[in-house]
């Protein structure tokens, strides 16, 4: 970061200031009559690009305030321009500051113009700084410069007067809603000898009836006056009208959160620390003083944005690369993923035996299975059947019933119509005194299952009683089971889809 450098100019000279980061540091004082030759020197030594500020405390500082129409847009300029040439034509070194737009009519806005009517004290100082390696970055009073010290003491709405003391001498402004008014620098005091109360009571007394008469001030209450003194000054003195409130310079550097030097008896250690600050206060140097100001600044704005530039794009290919290698990790995973399953279907096709059964046989099987999934939903026609046929059976007991489609193994060589299986047991009525009833209830099954069209019955095991008179195949019944059972396989068609 650029070095910084306050020049305050008085009616005694100038006076340069070193910018730290906590302080501001004397460090020369160049006479008004034989200091042009060394403040020359003085800028020569300097760091090349140092930024320069200048404060300007003189007694040539004209204040006018008018109520103009509210205008925003390329015509504000120059309606300001033309009104600050009518007013202070003769001195290039003139500011302006809106104090902000009225309540009431058509809601004008109130603009205090400023300027500094002496320019030939300011000139020959900013020639040298406009010929150095500085940069001139700012030509401010300290008359705006004091609303700075006023703004954290006094914060009503009602105007109020600030008088405090520099090195140019007794200062004394009028503030209104936080806004300068008014200011009025009068000469004549010693540093060494300190204010007198006397010469600053009466100073207060003229502001206060100049600003009295111009209805700047009210008349029915007192108006505030805040002194900012390094020791006690007696109120009644100021006289009526007045509300005099002496603030210790050491009270006041607290509001402003700065450091205070008590070997200071003035107030200019508090303006060049607010100063440092950078508070935004109007400009008074012309415009082509500060071209110089301009092109750092902008260059400073550059270089902010190609570092934000280089740092987003740094940043983007940070993430580029983190994608990229999240994509690389990935794809390399995929890739090992698909060799181990490349090898792990090759192992499985090298285990595999070679198919038994010739290709035409296997394409029968699969044309076969595909037409029986297409023309049956699996065995709820042939139960539906069977419910059917057995519905008029009274007091019949199902015990298990078993469906099946025929195996791929034991489907013919030559495509014929399908079938399926329902393997059924009914448990019949036990004991030596139930035999009738028993032969009639399987018979009646028998004629039930036999109604089923299409249907091809096969007895697989039957009471015992019936062996004699079944025309059908029996087979014999395990020796182990006892109990009267009727147990047959039923083939029945596929039904068509």
């Amino acid at each position: 970061m650029t070095a910084a450098s306050i020049l305050y100019l008085s009616p005694a000279g100038l006076a340069a200031f070193a910018v730290a980061r906590d302080s501001v540091e004397p460090l020369q004082h160049f006479a008004a009559d034989d200091g042009l030759s060394p403040f020359e020197t003085f800028l020569s030594d300097l760091s090349p690009g140092t930024r320069i500020s200048l404060l300007v405390d003189l007694p040539d500082e004209a204040h006018h305030l008018e109520t103009l129409p509210f205008v925003k847009g390329r015509d504000r300029q120059p309606m300001l321009a033309r009104r600050q040439d009518h007013l202070f034509g003769d001195t290039p070194f003139r500011s302006y500051l809106s104090l902000g737009r009225e309540s009431v009519g058509r809601r004008d806005e109130r603009i205090l113009f400023a300027a500094l009517t002496r320019p030939g004290a300011i000139q020959p100082w900013l020639q040298r700084i406009l010929h150095s390696p500085c940069i001139l970055a700012e030509v401010v009073s300290a008359s705006f410069l004091s609303q700075a010290l006023a703004a954290p003491l006094y914060s009503g709405a009602t105007p109020f007067l600030l008088a405090h003391t520099t090195p140019a001498g007794l200062r004394v402004s009028c503030f209104e809603h936080g806004q300068l008014r008014f200011s009025r620098l009068t000469i004549g005091l010693t540093p060494e000898a300190g204010p007198d109360p006397g010469f600053v009571f009466e100073e207060i007394r003229r502001s206060y009836d100049y600003l009295l008469s111009q209805r700047i001030v009210p008349r029915d209450h007192p108006t505030r006056v805040l002194l900012l003194t390094a020791r006690d000054l007696p109120g009644a003195a100021a006289g009526t009208g007045l509300d005099l409130q002496p603030v210790p310079l050491k009270q006041a550097a607290l509001a402003l959160k700065l450091q205070h030097d008590a070997s200071h008896t003035d107030s200019l250690p508090l303006l060049l620390r607010a100063l440092a600050a950078h508070p935004r206060l109007p400009q008074f140097a012309p415009a082509e003083a500060l071209a110089g100001h301009r092109q750092q600044r902008t260059g400073r704005i550059a270089g902010i944005l190609a570092g934000a530039i280089f740092l987003a794009s740094l940043g983007y290919t940070s993430l580029n690369l983190l994608a990229a290698r999240e994509q690389r990790s990935l794809a390399e995973a995929n890739l090992r993923q698909a060799a181990q399953q490349e090898a792990r279907l090759e192992a499985v096709i090298a285990s595999t035996p070679a198919t038994p059964l010739p290709l035409e046989r296997l394409n029968q099987t699969l044309d076969m299975a595909q037409a029986l999934s297409t023309s049956s939903i699996g065995p709820e026609p042939a139960l539906r059947q069977l419910t059917a046929a057995l519905a008029s059976v009274p007091g019949f007991r199902l015990q298990e019933l078993e469906w099946a489609a025929p195996a791929a193994d034991l489907l013919p060589a030559e495509p014929t119509p399908l079938s399926q299986t329902l393997r059924i047991r009914f448990n019949l009525s036990p004991g030596a005194a139930q035999t009738r009833e028993r032969v009639a209830q399987a018979q009646t099954l028998l004629t039930a299952l036999g109604s089923l069209n299409g249907a091809q019955i096969q007895v697989l095991r039957q009471p015992a009683e019936m062996a004699s008179s079944e025309p059908v195949r029996i087979a014999e019944s395990p020796p182990s089971d006892t109990s009267p059972q009727l147990e047959v396989r039923l083939s029945l068609p596929v039904s068509p889809p």
